[in-house]
């Protein structure tokens, strides 16, 4: 059983440690600042620009308020240190993070639906009912494009890695075999 467990030690250590350096986890936090002061920016400006879908820029709105909302309780330090004021502030922010993350799923999900099923909509003719003006359009459109491409970029070097992970436990197990 020691053997075992020295065996999957090392394993769980890793697991537990930042994968990310500081200045890449900085850098992440400004670059996602920036886009979602970008999509309120761009929601508040076009507010009135989309007679197809008058809810695309008010996704925009609303989804870069929580995303700055989500930077904001990420620097508000949450760990309990034994102390009952500290131990409720930590479920309190626990709290408030799955709140949060749930509705900013469904409110993906909502965004999703509203620019996907007006695709190509008419960016010329302003009187038009079809009419959504392209900044706006192709700026929530491809926002949310590259947030699948980035999740489906994650999810195959996961799998890479827990792949590599498979490959190397189990040549590891062959060599304490033999």
């Amino acid at each position: 059983m020691d053997g075992e467990s020295s065996f999957y030690t090392p394993l769980l250590q890793t697991i537990e440690e930042p994968p990310v350096s500081p200045a890449a986890s900085v850098c992440m936090k400004v670059l996602t600042s920036i886009l979602a002061i970008a999509s309120i920016t761009i929601g508040t400006i076009y507010l009135d620009s989309c007679t197809k879908q008058y809810l695309i820029p008010i996704y925009l709105i609303v989804s870069g308020s929580f995303t700055l909302f989500f930077m904001i309780l990420s620097l508000v330090p949450c760990g309990s240190s034994g102390e009952s004021s500290t131990g409720a502030a930590h479920k309190s922010g626990s709290v408030w993070k799955s709140l949060a993350s749930v509705f900013s799923f469904i409110w993906f999900i909502c965004g999703n639906v509203w620019i996907y099923s007006i695709y190509k909509p008419n960016y010329i003719d302003k009187s038009s009912s079809d009419y959504c003006d392209k900044t706006l359009y192709l700026f929530a459109f491809w926002l949310t494009t590259a947030i699948y491409i980035l999740l489906g970029i994650t999810l195959l070097l996961g799998c890479c890695a827990l792949l590599c992970a498979f490959i190397l436990s189990g040549s590891f197990l062959l060599r304490q075999r033999t």
